[in-house]
């Protein structure tokens, strides 16, 4: 029975045909708050269209990657294989990571990730996804690292 309620809930096909009012089958309670946010977000996705989006982070994660190492921030991993969206870096000599991050979060409402595992204590994860992959968010990160650094 949990197979079945399973596949009820995540066919697609019969969500998209309830919407589109072809086929108004009651099949389940449709997932509306974890569905709607997926569709609106792929539509903002196709709007923007992918190529775009693609060059935008990229020329954000370039944004990010010059400005946190003039700060002497520096990246775990090489070049070639760095995710633009998720950027792990270790922080410059000297600095306490967790007090530094409760001040951004704190003082600027800004929230970045520190490590995990092994990397605990020792590097943080900036993202910039999405809507936030701008260079103002950029910016205002660099800004508030120059105030509180």
């Amino acid at each position: 029975m949990e197979t079945c309620l399973a596949n009820l809930f995540l066919d697609l096909t019969m969500v998209k045909n309830y919407w589109a009012g072809a086929k108004r089958a009651y099949h389940h309670t449709a997932p509306v708050s974890s569905v709607f946010p997926r569709h609106e977000a792929l539509n903002i996705v196709l709007e923007e269209g992918l190529e775009t989006r693609w060059a935008r982070h990229q020329a954000v994660h370039q944004h990010l990657r010059t400005q946190l190492e003039k700060r002497g921030f520096r990246f775990l991993v090489d070049k070639p294989y760095r995710l633009p969206n998720l950027n792990a870096v270790f922080l410059p000599e000297g600095i306490d990571e967790a007090p530094l991050r409760s001040k951004l979060l704190d003082q600027f409402n800004i929230e970045v990730g520190g490590g995990l595992g092994a990397f605990a204590g020792k590097l943080w994860r900036v993202g910039i996804m999405g809507e936030s992959a701008t260079k103002n968010h950029v910016n205002m990160l660099t800004s508030a690292l120059d105030e509180l650094m």
